[in-house]
C-alpha cells in the first residue's frame, strides 16, 4: 500500500484571512481527531498563499475521502476555504518503494 500525498495551494484575497483561517481550524481539527495527516502552510514571500497538505496511508483512502458522506461534518468549513481561493492548483503523488 503506497502512501498517497495530495496538495492543494491557493491565494486568498485581502480581507478574507481571518475568515480562512476559521475555516482551517475546523478542518485542522476534524482531521486530528480522525488520525488523519492535514497541514497547512503559508508561502513565503507570497502574501495570502497557503498549501493544504493531506497524507494517505493508502490510495484506497485517499480515493475514499471524496466521499460526500465521510466529509459531511466539515462540508461548510470546505466550501468557506474553496470559496474564498484564488488561482488553485493542486497535484497528487504517490510514494515509490
Amino acid at each position: 500500500m503506497a502512501k498517497v500525498l495530495f496538495r492543494v495551494s491557493y491565494s486568498i484575497p485581502d480581507g478574507k484571512r481571518a475568515d480562512y483561517l476559521a475555516a482551517v481550524a475546523k478542518l485542522t481539527a476534524y482531521y486530528a481527531g480522525v488520525g488523519q495527516e492535514y497541514s497547512v502552510f503559508e508561502t513565503r514571500g507570497k502574501h495570502n498563499h497557503f498549501q493544504e497538505v493531506y497524507v494517505y496511508p493508502s490510495v484506497e483512502a485517499y480515493e475514499a475521502s471524496d466521499d460526500p458522506e465521510s466529509i459531511a461534518d466539515i462540508s461548510g468549513a470546505i466550501e468557506k476555504i474553496y470559496g474564498l481561493a484564488t488561482n488553485v492548483t493542486y497535484d497528487v503523488a504517490e510514494a515509490i518503494g
